[in-house]
């Protein structure tokens, strides 16, 4: 009997509890008449003791100290503290230091609660700026609770989102689910009911509008009331009384919108605030600790800057225990970010001092290497044009050779300040010049030496005929014989690691400018780190074909002797004077022509006894001892009207013959050059039309290239008649007649501009219903 009393009263002590528990939320929220009920007013009464166990215990062992709550816990010097002093106190606290002094415990519930402490309430509310008065109808711990307390208002649950100002509630999710109905508009009930835009539940419908259930059914209620009352004065005068309530309603729920933006501006400023004030005492700590303000300056680019700002700017305050916590993970950032830091001041550093060695070793160039200037005439006396200038420039030692001299790199990779770098230098000029004359004599003499395995030249070196010297005096009277040798127009070279069948022939002043060895890179935007190798003169040779088409072509326009300046003069407008190709071509240009065609030929005569139609003839007309009055280059002149050029008033001709043989390109040229190339190449002297050659099928895309570019089979059709902007193009860029075009009366775009008749050829099959042009 004794038990099952026991696990009653236990069971009643439980509920009670429970009970009690939840009256804090009702009377905080419901108790709108802030009065007491009897059963908060009764005491509580002690459950019984429980029977004492007689079996004995050890005198030696400690009892444990009973865990003591309510009254005689945390909270016992305020409840015996004398009412004047807690309500000075509670005077100076914040609505929500009083509501959760009211839900501590029952004592503070029951004082706090009662009609007696509503200026302890009113006191709170006076703490908050800008707060608006309570609404009617509504306590003011109900209306507190609603604006500073982040629970439900039905449930007492925790809710993270704001109040709803016009429903004037806060709830939680399944509360919205349960308690939220829609009101579709238009209905008759918008202005009789308050309605929110801004709550919904967690699975919002397809209304806009949402009143809470309780509302709804009350107005239901007393409509249905009215309706069947036959007294029409009394529902319109109800009807008014709505309008002004939810009018009312609306206009507050203005004003309680206004003080919730505020609060959250305010409460935004306090997180700043918060966070600057965190910022500042860790940065005043590490600044104790050792650390700069340039070590604590994480950049935005940098890995760890996410990681620092989430240690510095928490919206909390520092406290030692989060500073302790802290202070590894910020000197691991700081360790690493002040090496990042002292490794970039010191490529910062480095960069300086080598543009600063830049300067300094372009002081050495200019002043004992300087490019050598030579005024060149045009060839062709009738083309009346002026002197060109050109230039050689003595090789010179790139970037990254001068960094492998130990002199040089020390200086670079020496950490030291400018002045005393540029004074270390001073210290070592003349070791570096020594270097640098050293590394050019070496390169001259490579080629020197290369040059010695081919032909030796009778008489003098050197005998220009285009070179103009102000006082008639030998323009290379002050150079040494090896100088003279490689300056020579047929002395050429080639890169052993380019296949045989792209070799280029270069001379002896492209091999250095090519590769960047003429000063071509000594600019400050380039003097940066290269991965580029240094200057390996083994990977040249002497070009020995190469030699002898030159050598060829300048015995052809006497002169044997010239040197390559006089050909660089002449610029891109050599042509070949032997075959259709009328391209205009550079020096080296148009000894690859030669060298190409020739190669060409040779492959062809091997497979002329294989061919069906055994009556073909290919002779090669690029053969160095050809002997015939035609010659092997000439000049492009303004007032030329050779009618070996290409005729633009007709159409363009393809070779029927160099159709037949394998691996031969189309041969396309206009008719007097096409019946020049029938003669000399296939000995035809009576070609028939459509047998050994016929006009070409042209669509709009080749008209373009035939105006643009010659179709020739020596792989030089990147020169554009449009001109190539050397010095000549330039000369002539005035609109009236363009570098690279014959002085004539036909305008090219206009070629093929018929009026009439014009041939079906000349038309893609699926564009004969299109203009032509």
């Amino acid at each position: 009997m004794a038990r099952r009393t026991s696990a009653r009263l236990a069971k009643a002590k439980a509920k009670k509890v429970k009970l009690d528990k939840e009256d804090i939320y009702d009377d905080l929220e419901h108790d709108a008449n802030f009065e007491l009920t009897e059963s908060e007013q009764e005491e509580e009464q002690p459950p019984p003791r429980k029977r004492q166990r007689t079996a004995t215990k050890s005198p030696k062992r400690t009892p444990r100290k009973k865990q003591v709550r309510g009254k005689q816990g945390l909270l016992a010097d305020l409840v015996n503290m004398p009412i004047d002093i807690f309500t000075e106190i509670a005077s100076h606290l914040l609505p929500g230091d009083i509501i959760n002094l009211a839900r501590s415990n029952k004592f503070f519930r029951n004082l706090l609660m009662h009609r007696s402490a509503m200026h302890i309430w009113h006191g709170a509310m006076k703490n908050v700026k800008r707060l608006p008065a309570c609404p009617e109808g509504m306590s003011e711990p109900y209306y507190l609770s609603l604006l500073f307390s982040k629970t439900c208002s039905m449930c007492g649950g925790a809710v993270r989102g704001e109040m709803d100002p016009m429903l004037l509630v806060r709830l939680c999710g399944p509360c919205r689910n349960a308690n939220l109905t829609p009101l579709y508009p238009p209905s008759e009930f918008m202005n009789l009911l308050p309605y929110s835009h801004s709550i919904a539940p967690t699975k919002r419908r397809l209304a806009s509008a949402y009143v809470l259930r309780a509302d709804f059914q009350t107005l239901m209620d007393e409509w249905k009331e009215r309706k069947l009352s036959v007294n029409k004065s009394a529902l319109d005068a109800w009807i008014e009384e709505r309008e002004e309530m939810v009018d009312k309603r609306r206009e507050q729920a203005g004003v309680l919108a206004e003080f919730l933006g505020y609060r959250e501006f305010e409460r935004k400023v306090e997180l700043v605030d918060i966070k600057a004030a965190r910022r500042s005492e860790i940065k005043r700590r590490l600044t104790e600790l050792g650390w700069t303000n340039e070590d604590m300056d994480i950049s935005w680019g940098s890995v760890n800057r996410c990681i620092w700002d989430d240690l510095i700017s928490q919206p909390k305050p520092l406290t030692d225990r989060s500073w302790t916590n802290i202070l590894p993970k910020l000197t691991s950032i700081l360790g690493a970010n002040r090496e990042g830091r002292l490794n970039a001041e010191r490529d910062a550093r480095q960069r300086a001092r080598r543009a600063r060695l830049l300067e300094l070793v372009l002081g050495i160039k200019s002043k004992h290497y300087p490019a050598l200037g030579f005024k060149v005439l045009y060839p062709v006396p009738s083309a009346s044009l002026p002197t060109v200038n050109v230039s050689h420039q003595p090789p010179f030692p790139d970037l990254d050779s001068t960094l492998e001299w130990s002199i040089v790199k020390r200086l670079h990779e020496t950490d030291a300040t400018m002045p005393e770098m540029e004074a270390n230098f001073e210290e070592h000029r003349e070791e570096i010049e020594a270097l640098i004359a050293d590394w050019a004599t070496r390169a001259q003499e490579h080629f020197v030496k290369l040059l010695g395995g081919g032909p030796e030249v009778q008489g003098d070196i050197l005998r220009p005929t285009t070179i103009v010297c102000d006082d008639g005096s030998d323009p290379f009277f002050n150079f040494s014989d090896d100088l003279k040798r490689l300056l020579r127009a047929d002395s050429l070279f080639y890169k052993t690691t380019t296949p045989s069948s792209i070799r280029q022939p270069l001379t002896y002043s492209a091999v250095f400018s090519d590769e960047g060895f003429a000063g071509s890179r000594m600019h400050p935007l380039l003097w940066t780190k290269s991965f580029r190798p240094s200057l390996d003169l083994d990977k040249f040779c002497l070009y020995r074909e190469a030699q002898d088409v030159a050598r060829a072509l300048l015995a052809d326009m006497a002169k044997p002797d010239a040197s390559y300046l006089e050909m660089k003069g002449v610029g891109p407008n050599f042509v070949c004077g032997r075959c259709h190709v009328t391209d205009y071509l550079t020096w080296e240009q148009l000894i690859q022509h030669y060298l190409q065609q020739n190669q060409l030929c040779d492959a062809i005569q091997k497979t002329l006894s294989s061919l069906s139609d055994p009556g073909i003839i290919y002779n090669n007309v690029h053969d160095l001892v050809l002997d015939t009055d035609q010659p092997m280059v000439k000049y492009f002149s303004l007032g030329d009207s050779d009618d070996d050029t290409n005729d633009w008033s007709s159409r363009p001709q393809v070779c029927k013959l160099c159709e037949k043989l394998p691996g031969m390109r189309e041969v396309s040229a206009f008719k007097p050059t096409m019946l020049r190339h029938l003669r000399d190449v296939h000995e035809i002297t009576t070609p028939k039309v459509d047998k050994h050659y016929a006009t070409k099928k042209m669509t709009r895309s080749d008209l373009f290239d035939m105006i643009h570019f010659d179709s020739d089979d020596s792989g030089n059709s990147d020169l554009s008649h449009w001109g190539c902007g050397c010095e000549y193009d330039t000369m002539f860029d005035d609109g009236e007649l363009e570098y690279g075009h014959y002085d004539d009366d036909v305008d090219p775009g206009d070629v093929f501009d018929y009026d009439d008749d014009i041939p079906e050829y000349l038309f893609d099959s699926d564009e004969a219903e299109n203009d032509w042009w």
